[in-house]
């Protein structure tokens, strides 16, 4: 029996022994009261008042490898003095272009701990999408993974950066599956070393250059990240949140959904840490309140049922077709007994799916109910979560989070809308963006002024019924206008998956001539349907279901729906298709 194998297990029974003291003595956090009080400082700041109070539970899973709270603050640590020892300055902008591994979460802590800036980039992103982001920001140092580290060294001569940091994303797992990812994928990576591109660990040795404490004192107010996003325009700006953006949202969604948040819950971090939503709710959020973020840095269908199991997650957040391949893998009767919340945020999902995926959970033991996070990464991502209450409503999306305010617009007369009316999603409040990046017109033209408040347009079709629950109805862009009348996209593609014989869809709208829109159906086989039969059944559910003026002029076959970097359905390549 390996060395390794037996430290980890006497490491983690004294673990556990330490965290039913440390319980004892803290307990869980107390309720909320009604005049919530957020924190005045930043990111790193709650964290590592988390670590003082349960500094033997278990902050970050990464595989077998669980990290104390304690560990962690002392690795940000290190990390926040090995920056200052490159001249990292407060105010910096500090790329990181890293999937879900601990260094990526030291690194982002880090950063917010010396009062930099962290600059948040997919990995898989293009050389010129990299190039455009580093000079966006500005970044003078970057952390990339290794298999991205081409595509940096290829740009880095037209930007501003001086130090790269390099680092696989086995670092923090076993040495087995060090060596076999080396022997396969990492010889492939070969790193130009020099002073200016150094490994993960020789820039940890420069921590002991740096003499004082790192920690810089930061505002509430200050930046503290930017994430890339369409956004309403369709080109990729940087969007500036500040550490008051993300703490909101923490304690709001405790204050919203206090079942939710215990120190023994364990999240399911699958949602990438450059995806708002992700980096929020799956490693925020869960850090904030001394729960467990279990980092996974690659979604591997494969492996999904071995993640649940083996590791014991209580929650898990992710987009929906990430639970509609949950219900196809096989479990025990009993199998999903311990996942207790399950959370959608990115992209809808229809009622037929939510039905299904609810079914599934109580086949196989589990109470838990798929409940709604909705917002875009302009609001950090989430700003309305669905209460228990809400979770089986069939297009409901939830309460907005305390100390923020959902409005309907009116999308002809620009004044709030009637209740249970239609209209675009506007929101206010402590979730909104500071601005798009450098680019002073792109912001102004992201509010709009109802009476004399000031709000962020969404985007978003919905509307609020007399409880105060926000519903969805469609993307705006999405919404199809054909002869005269408004279309919902969502709504065609719940009845279509009606159909047995479907096994997944879309509806897009495509220019005519006649009609302004027509609308298209783009559809999934399940396997030895037959696509006659098919569409013969469509469009008799069709004529049951809907509306004359609803009905899809065209009903294309496809093998399947074209998938974003963030595994939404690609709408945009459908419209070429």
């Amino acid at each position: 029996m390996p060395v390794e194998y037996i430290y980890k297990k006497i490491k983690n029974t004294l673990r556990k022994i330490d965290m039913k003291l440390e319980r004892a003595k803290y307990g869980y956090i107390e309720k909320l009261p009604k005049e919530i009080e957020y924190a005045e400082g930043g990111l790193y700041d709650v964290v590592y008042e988390a670590s003082c109070k349960w500094p033997h539970n278990t902050a970050l899973q990464y595989f077998d490898n669980e990290i104390t709270y304690k560990e962690m603050i002392k690795k940000i640590n290190k990390v926040a003095a090995a920056l200052k020892a490159i001249g990292a300055e407060k105010g910096d902008r500090i790329t990181i272009c890293m999937p879900n591994t601990p260094e990526a979460v030291y690194m982002f802590y880090a950063i917010n701990e010396i009062g930099a800036v962290a600059n948040m980039v997919h990995p898989l992103s293009s050389e010129k999408e990299i190039e455009d982001y580093l000079n966006q920001s500005e970044s003078k140092i970057i952390l990339c993974v290794d298999i991205s580290y081409p595509k940096v060294e290829a740009v880095i001569k037209n930007t501003n950066v001086e130090q790269v940091i390099v680092v696989s994303p086995t670092r923090s797992m076993d040495l087995l599956v060090r060596a076999v990812y080396k022997a396969t994928k990492g010889r492939k990576n070969h790193i130009n070393k020099s002073q200016h591109i150094i490994t993960w660990d020789k820039f940890l040795m420069k921590a002991s250059r740096f003499i004082g404490n790192p920690h810089a004192r930061v505002n509430a107010a200050d930046d503290a990240v930017i994430m890339y996003s369409g956004g309403t325009t369709g080109k990729p700006k940087g969007i500036v949140l500040s550490n008051l953006n993300f703490n909101a949202q923490a304690l709001g969604a405790k204050y919203l959904v206090p079942e939710l948040f215990k120190t023994d819950h364990s999240f399911m971090a699958f949602l990438p840490n450059f995806h708002a939503f992700g980096l929020g709710c799956c490693i925020h959020m869960p850090l904030y309140f001394g729960a467990r973020s279990f980092l996974i840095p690659q979604f591997n269908p494969k492996k999904f049922k071995k993640y649940i199991t083996k590791y014991k997650v209580n929650i898990l957040v992710g987009v929906p077709t990430v639970f509609d391949y949950l219900t196809k893998i096989k479990f025990k009767k009993d199998g999903l007994r311990h996942v207790k919340f399950v959370v959608s945020g990115g992209d809808m999902v229809s009622m037929s799916s939510k039905e299904k995926i609810n079914d599934f959970l109580r086949a196989h033991g589990s109470k838990a109910l798929l409940q709604n996070g909705y917002g875009l990464t302009e609001a950090s991502g989430g700003f309305i979560f669905s209460t228990r209450n809400v979770a089986e409503d069939p297009d409901g999306i939830g309460y907005p989070l305390p100390d923020n305010e959902v409005i309907i617009m009116n999308l002809k007369t620009k004044k709030p809308a009637a209740t249970g009316k239609d209209g675009e999603i506007l929101v206010r409040g402590l979730s909104v963006m500071k601005g798009y990046l450098n680019k002073p017109k792109e912001t102004a033209e992201a509010f709009i002024m109802v009476g004399n408040k000031k709000y962020l347009r969404t985007g978003d079709i919905g509307y609020m019924d007399e409880h105060g629950v926000v519903h969805f109805r469609s993307r705006l862009k999405r919404m199809i206008i054909s002869n005269g009348y408004n279309i919902y996209p969502a709504n065609i593609e719940d009845v279509t998956l009606k159909c047995k014989n479907v096994e997944a869809c879309a509806v897009v709208g495509r220019e005519d001539k006649l009609r302004g829109e027509k609308i298209v159906v783009f559809a999934v086989l399940k396997k030895d349907a037959s696509e006659r039969t098919t569409k013969k059944e469509l469009q008799n559910i069709y004529k049951k279901y809907l509306a004359k003026y609803e009905i899809p002029r065209e009903i294309r076959f496809i093998d399947e729906l074209p998938k974003t970097k963030l595994a939404k359905v690609d709408f945009k390549a459908l419209e070429n298709y």
